[in-house]
């Protein structure tokens, strides 16, 4: 077992530093353990996103090929009793791309008194596509029954307290799974859950011990809690247009979220902002709120504006582009 240290998050170590080691010690007592469930039900419900790991990868040091690739993740607690009193649906994305969804799943927490850890049972839906979005749209599951979900013996996640985080972690050679072509994958996940910060080190192995998913050097994920902002934008029409173009009502996310607008002009024109909660992984330069204006597509940004990380309101004005976001 691998398990992600307590000193590579306090300490800044790099994205990869890892120890073997035993999971969190147990509390003494189920009270302790249930008033620790509650603070972790109050941290894992949201939307996450690991843009800042991308985009500082070369600053992070990580070897030739092993930079963990862009994802994004959405925990929404949604009401199926039967299947348990703290459900989440699951929805996960990469290459920031929302079209390329590569995990849905629905979670089940519970106190597990016997095992003094928080139990996480995982359900897959047998109809992914009938479930799509259900973050969105929760009543998307308002028919769904316990026949139309898979759960795998051996793949439950256990969860304690670590200080001011919760370690997750499988055990050892307990989540195997018959791959679509024929071989027996082992599966292991090791995670910590924070306030604000989640990193994911799921990976699967083969009986060959060929990796079948996963970081080849088990460099986790590091995911920030995103917080949403509504914006708006303004451009002059070009002539023979009068007046502005106005849009407004635009969400974007602060971990790496793009909005886009089309302009209703003769010759329509697309421009976009960028938000990042920029955090440096090193040197003097401070943290920032950083607000990014595009005039095309996959370009770079044709300016960008700052403010401090609690900033609750961003804005741009380029005379030719002008606009705002507030959370």
């Amino acid at each position: 077992m691998r398990l992600l240290a307590l000193a590579a998050a306090a300490l800044c170590l790099p994205a990869g530093a890892a120890i073997a080691g035993d999971p969190p010690p147990a509390p003494f007592s189920v009270a302790v353990l249930e008033r620790d469930f509650t603070q972790m039900m109050a941290w894992f419900p949201g939307e996450w996103d690991n843009a800042e790991q991308v985009y500082f990868a070369d600053e992070l040091g990580y070897p030739d090929g092993s930079a963990p690739g862009r994802i994004h993740s959405s925990f929404k607690p949604v009401d199926l009793p039967w299947l348990g009193s703290h459900v989440f649906y699951v929805q996960q994305y990469s290459d920031n791309d929302p079209a390329k969804v590569y995990r849905q799943r629905l979670y089940s927490f519970s106190v597990d008194p016997e095992k003094m850890a928080v139990r996480l049972d995982i359900f897959t839906p047998k109809s992914p596509e009938d479930l799509l979005n259900a973050h969105l749209d929760p009543s998307r599951l308002d028919t769904l029954t316990r026949d139309a979900l898979e759960a795998r013996p051996g793949c439950e996640v256990w969860w304690r307290r670590q200080a001011e985080q919760f370690i997750g972690w499988m055990k050892d050679g307990a989540c195997r799974v018959k791959a679509r072509d024929g071989r027996t994958i082992t599966i292991d996940d090791d995670l910590l859950l924070s306030r604000n910060q989640l990193w994911i080190a799921d990976r699967a192995i083969d009986e060959a011990g060929t990796v079948v998913f996963g970081n080849p050097q088990s460099i986790p994920h590091q995911l920030w809690r995103s917080t949403a902002f509504t914006c708006w934008i303004a451009v002059p029409r070009q002539p023979p247009g009068e007046g502005w173009f106005y849009a407004r009502d635009l969400a974007i996310q602060d971990q790496g979220g793009e909005v886009w607008v089309t302009t209703d002009e003769a010759t329509p024109r697309s421009f976009g902002f960028r938000m990042r909660e920029v955090r440096w992984p090193s040197g003097p330069n401070a943290d920032a709120l950083t607000l990014y204006a595009h005039a095309e597509r996959g370009a770079p940004a044709i300016s960008y504006a700052w403010a401090s990380p609690e900033a609750t309101r961003i804005g741009i004005n380029l005379r030719t582009l002008q606009g705002s976001c507030s959370r």
